[in-house]
C-alpha cells in the first residue's frame, strides 16, 4: 500500500528547496537539498509527488 502527495514549490533557502501542501492544521512541508534536485533535473517550479510506502 502506498499513497502520493503532491508538494508545491513555496520558498528556496541559500541550500534547500521549500515544499508545501495542505492547509494548517494538516500543511506538511518538505525542505530537499538544491544539490539532489537539481542533479535529479527536476524543475522545483514545477511542484513534486512523493510516494509514501511502508519499508519492507
Amino acid at each position: 500500500m502506498s499513497i502520493k502527495i503532491n508538494f508545491f514549490f513555496k520558498a528556496e533557502t541559500k541550500t534547500c528547496y521549500r515544499f508545501e501542501t495542505g492547509e494548517r492544521p494538516d500543511q506538511m512541508t518538505l525542505y530537499l537539498k538544491k544539490k539532489v534536485i537539481e542533479e535529479a533535473g527536476i524543475d522545483p517550479q514545477k511542484g513534486i509527488t512523493v510516494t509514501v510506502e511502508e519499508r519492507s
